[in-house]
């Protein structure tokens, strides 16, 4: 049984995946600040499913993400496949970004994604084996107002991951990104109002937002050997979003 390591997974998208994968590898469940939520989640998994464990990690931090590591490795051996799920949000215009918040945006989104990457990669080139998910976002590619910071973070994850699937694929190790459009998370209602989100949801062709189980089962078949010809790639996922 292969070993999936989820940052970001106590709620929403990263909690999803988990459930969704939880009856067919061991779980590595990592959370920050929402340790209620993620140790709820971990004993609703080992209802099913006895190798899970959650562990907590900044994984904008370089000691952090070595301890997140650290544990996995001694309760299961290696990571098999690394999904890079941790992000936030920060809504500003540019003159009026903070910068402190700028950063923090850049560290958890961007640098989080270098940093178990880094970690995870010596182990899969062992092994001649590996699978490194990163999710990015629409944002990415288009960008928005008032969403410049995360937008770039995201951007750079694309060019990022294009760029580690050349460097990996001698090693037989596969990185995509997934860039969801909008997704009925807590944190998108979080962020904005009602109105707004009936507003947004006119600009989307299937007339909804996509549940977090759907952008899950598309991380489960692209971590899956049936798509092991997909490498490089930024997977769209939107529902005709712009």
């Amino acid at each position: 049984m292969k070993t999936v390591l989820i940052t970001g997974a106590s709620r929403g998208i990263g909690a999803a995946i988990a459930k969704k994968l939880n009856s067919k590898y061991k779980l590595v469940i990592n959370y920050n600040k929402s340790k209620k939520q993620a140790l709820d989640l971990m004993e609703d998994l080992r209802k099913v499913n006895p190798y899970v464990i959650a562990v907590e990690a900044d994984v904008s931090k370089e000691k952090d993400v070595e301890k997140l590591f650290k544990i996995a490795e001694d309760n299961f051996g290696h990571v098999d496949i690394l999904i890079n799920n941790a992000g936030i949000s920060y809504f500003a215009l540019v003159q009026d970004m903070d910068f402190m918040e700028r950063l923090k945006v850049i560290n958890t989104n961007l640098n989080s994604v270098f940093l178990n990457s880094k970690r995870a990669i010596p182990n899969m080139v062992s092994r001649k084996y590996g699978v490194i998910i990163n999710m990015s976002s629409i944002r990415g590619d288009f960008g928005a107002s008032m969403e410049a910071c995360y937008s770039a973070s995201k951007g750079a994850i694309n060019t990022f991951t294009k760029a580690l699937a050349k460097e990996l694929a001698p090693s037989k190790i596969r990185v995509n990104a997934i860039a969801p459009g909008i997704v009925e998370t807590d944190m998108m209602k979080n962020d904005f109002s009602e109105e707004e989100l009936d507003q947004l949801k006119e600009e989307v062709l299937t007339g909804r937002f996509a549940q977090p189980e759907e952008i899950a089962s598309l991380v489960e078949y692209l971590i899956s050997d049936d798509a092991s010809y997909i490498t490089g790639d930024i997977i769209h996922i939107n529902g005709g979003f712009l």
